[in-house]
């Protein structure tokens, strides 16, 4: 069936108003202003259509982890708009059920959403990051060898400055796995070292990262963050959490990161976790020992779009920071925008830039 939507088209560089998107058999063959023939047309006048949210990083639904329950994670995210995902598990997932998890991750590829699994250690520095008591696991290649040989693994987030990552990093990236680095304070020489070595993703730039004090810096002086010495790589990538109040990362440093890098390296994620029982916010806080912390967010994708629309930021600027981007970083050349030729991964959005309809 032959199927027309008309609305105003987001593209990643542009928004063409009253226009057409035909899809023929899941894929988009035509975009313009002339109504096509023998199409069925949907007519969404006023509002907007865009790409499908592409989310690297995710834990959880509102009701359950990953490692509970991938399916019913992955339906949740797809009703709030993302239509490939990769599905997220923390280091304190035990190495055999960690090897389950990715062969439920395997069942639902061609399925689903999901397009793979991004694991979030457990080779992270044991002081960064949710949980108290963290013990520093150091990399095994026996262990590590068999999440690579699961096939779905397509993200690994590790933190440079743990012995042995540069050679875990190196195998990550010959097996066509993108290695992320992060939970980290790690030096500017260790992350030029993990870079050389395949890094190419930072993963939730300015969250759970800190500063290795150098020997040489005296008072008034500021070392070089473990942030700062990303944002120095090229070719690197960022994944930034958006949440409403900008409480992971403020909206200032995103603009930051921008003028940095470019806005064509930065990558919108959720960092969902279960929720901590607020419903009137995003974010997850939960206090440890008298002190307030961040615990992921409670976030959907079509809720980081509108925090970013909402922070001025244009839809194919949108476009790019919540699909193209990770579409690119994970050579899925097939998604990530609405041009023809690409996979009719598309959603309908008013004119406040909230999600209507997933198609």
């Amino acid at each position: 069936m032959k199927i027309a939507y008309y609305a105003n088209v987001v593209t990643k560089e542009t928004v063409l108003t009253d226009s057409f998107v035909t899809v023929e058999n899941g894929i988009i063959t035509y975009i313009g202003n002339k109504r096509p023939k023998d199409a069925e047309i949907e007519d969404y006048s006023g509002k907007y259509v865009m790409s499908g949210f592409i989310d690297i990083h995710c834990h959880a639904s509102a009701l359950n982890m990953a490692f509970d329950d991938p399916k019913e994670v992955a339906e949740y995210h797809k009703a709030h708009g993302t239509t490939s995902m990769l599905l997220t598990y923390y280091r304190d997932v035990p190495h055999d059920r960690l090897l389950e998890c990715l062969r439920e991750v395997k069942t639902l590829i061609g399925k689903s959403n999901v397009i793979g699994a991004h694991l979030e250690g457990p080779i992270l520095n044991a002081n960064f990051g949710t949980g108290s008591g963290n013990k520093q696991e150091l990399p095994d290649k026996e262990k590590y060898g068999k999440y690579i040989a699961s096939g779905v693994v397509k993200q690994w987030t590790s933190s440079p400055e743990v012995d042995g990552v540069c050679g875990m990093i190196k195998d990550i990236a010959a097996a066509g796995i993108i290695p992320a680095i992060g939970h980290s304070e790690a030096s500017y020489e260790q992350v030029k070292k993990a870079y050389n070595a395949g890094a190419r993703l930072t993963t939730h730039i300015f969250d759970a990262t800190g500063t290795t004090k150098d020997e040489s810096t005296m008072g008034g002086t500021e070392d070089i963050s473990f942030d700062e010495a990303c944002m120095l790589m090229d070719d690197m990538y960022y994944e930034v959490i958006c949440d409403k109040n900008w409480v992971h990362v403020k909206k200032e440093k995103l603009a930051l990161l921008i003028k940095t890098v470019g806005i064509d390296r930065v990558i919108a994620i959720t960092d969902s976790f279960l929720s901590d029982g607020n419903i009137d916010s995003d974010i997850n806080v939960f206090i440890e020992n008298g002190e307030k912390s961040l615990s992921g967010s409670k976030l959907t994708m079509d809720k980081v779009a509108l925090n970013l629309y909402n922070a001025g930021y244009t839809l194919p600027e949108i476009t790019k920071l919540t699909s193209f981007n990770a579409a690119k970083l994970l050579k899925l050349t097939d998604r990530g925008e609405i041009a023809v030729g690409k996979k009719a991964d598309m959603l309908i959005l008013d004119k406040d830039a909230k999600l209507l309809k997933v198609i």
